[in-house]
């Protein structure tokens, strides 16, 4: 799949909603190496053992699990409080699990913005995160927002979740998108950063053809992977990413990055460089 070489749009954005004291918008320049950039949407339910076939090429650097709970992995655990439902076993757990997963970055709420998500308002996200996540920053835990869909509100959610957040440490912002157009992703991704002025984390993303059509044929779903993959490889203020199938969110399908067993397929090669 060919795309644009011209990574950088001239986009006329909107800036985040005003508020007295919304959560902090300035820029952060911290520098990562690309060989520490890709990580893995990792099923709670799946076997931990399994994650070790992904460390092979030293590209796969960390994972989450949509929620609290990790386990020990050569990879780096990233927290995630994914929902309103986890918020009593993440107070209970969070502080040892810090401890001893030697955590430094924790993440809040998977697609609030949706129904089949997280399913929470601005306002009632807002109040949770000051809660339960603010004060994680007082331990030094880099702090990344919630995670909206590549839906055309998602966006918008993203700004007014900051306006509402205040005092509210944001280290980086998270995102999410599915889709068929590798062009399309790169100008998402590039208008999050604009607007928002944080390194980007995109935490799921993945070749989905929401018509029904053939636009993620395995043969289009590693070009897609290929393309996308690329262009935050070498994009400065993208700063993570985790495709979205490990196990096609559940079940194998042509997204996924391993078998029906459980065992690295060719698309999860190329994931990883092998």
């Amino acid at each position: 799949m060919l795309y644009p070489l011209a990574w950088s749009l001239a986009l006329t954005l909107l800036a985040p909603p005003a508020s007295a004291h919304p959560a902090t918008l300035a820029p952060d320049a911290r520098a990562v190496s690309s060989s520490a950039k890709a990580g893995l949407a990792w099923p709670a339910n799946e076997p931990s053992g399994d994650i070790q076939q992904f460390t092979t090429t030293g590209k796969v650097q960390w994972f989450y699990t949509f929620g609290p709970a990790g386990f020990a992995s050569a990879l780096e655990f990233v927290p995630m409080l994914g929902s309103a439902g986890q918020a009593a076993d993440w107070d209970a757990t969070i502080a040892g699990t810090i401890a001893s997963l030697h955590v430094t970055h924790a993440m809040g709420f998977s697609e609030p913005d949706q129904a089949a998500g997280a399913n929470l308002s601005p306002a009632a996200a807002a109040a949770l995160w000051q809660q339960h996540i603010q004060p994680l920053a007082q331990q030094g835990i880099v702090l990344g927002s919630p995670a909206p869909s590549s839906a055309p509100a998602g966006l918008t959610w993203l700004q007014q979740w900051f306006a509402l957040c205040s005092g509210c440490t944001v280290d980086f912002v998270a995102m999410h998108w599915t889709g068929t157009s590798a062009t399309a992703f790169i100008e998402d991704v590039t208008e999050f950063h604009d607007v928002l002025q944080k390194p980007i984390w995109v935490t799921e993303w993945a070749c989905e053809d929401d018509n029904g059509g053939d636009g993620c044929s395995p043969e289009n779903v590693a070009s897609f992977m290929s393309a996308t993959q690329q262009f935050m490889d070498t994009t400065d203020f993208v700063e993570r990413y985790a495709w979205s199938g490990v196990f096609g969110l559940g079940f194998v399908t042509d997204d996924s990055i391993v078998d029906a067993n459980g065992n690295i397929n060719a698309l999860g090669e190329q994931y990883i460089g092998a």
